[in-house]
């Protein structure tokens, strides 16, 4: 006789197996870090075109600065699958449990990249790695994906004021650089 097969434990079971995996984890990291790579030489190409060039820039070369908010969303991406691989590691039993009923414990579920780091993996930063990781956050929440925050306009009188604070903080000429150091240093801390 052949055994009935209940499709939801099934997938529960997969979805456990891949949750609870650390390196699967790092490997999406990986992959989205080098996904990012493939952004980076235009971007570069326009902060050099900025600091050879006198006069007006063309619409062409301002591409590279498009690109900027999206390759700091795939690396913010990388930097919450790092953490959340090491986090992993340490699910406790009552975790483990709710991951094997086919849902994500509270600590996967963030995007608080200050966090993450912080506390998830004991990282200690520095006032301007914290003021990145704020901006990745940013770019992982809506400014790499989204012409603005879908949320704001949700938040009453201060609507206003929150949707200039929000905005985008702006990209500068080392974020690329700064972004990459940061996040090997994240994955040294890992172990990835």
């Amino acid at each position: 006789m052949v055994k009935s097969i209940n499709l939801q434990e099934l997938l529960s079971s997969q979805f456990a197996q891949r949750v609870l995996h650390p390196q699967l984890w790092f490997l999406t990291a990986d992959d989205l870090a080098s996904a990012a790579e493939r952004l980076a030489p235009e971007i570069e190409e326009f902060w050099k075109s900025l600091e050879s060039s006198e006069e007006s820039l063309p619409l062409s070369a301002l591409s590279g600065s498009r690109f900027q908010h999206t390759f700091m969303m795939l690396y913010g991406f990388a930097i919450e699958n790092l953490c959340k691989g090491h986090a992993v590691k340490e699910l406790s039993p009552k975790e483990q449990q709710t991951v094997k009923r086919g849902k994500l414990p509270k600590r996967l579920k963030t995007h608080d990249l200050v966090n993450l780091v912080t506390e998830g993996i004991g990282l200690t930063i520095d006032d301007h790695e914290k003021e990145l990781l704020k901006r990745l956050k940013k770019a992982v929440k809506w400014a790499g994906r989204y012409p603005v925050s879908a949320d704001l306009m949700d938040k009453g009188k201060n609507g206003i004021r929150d949707i200039l604070l929000n905005m985008p903080g702006g990209i500068n000429n080392d974020d690329l650089q700064r972004t990459r150091e940061l996040t090997n240093r994240i994955r040294n801390q890992v172990g990835a």
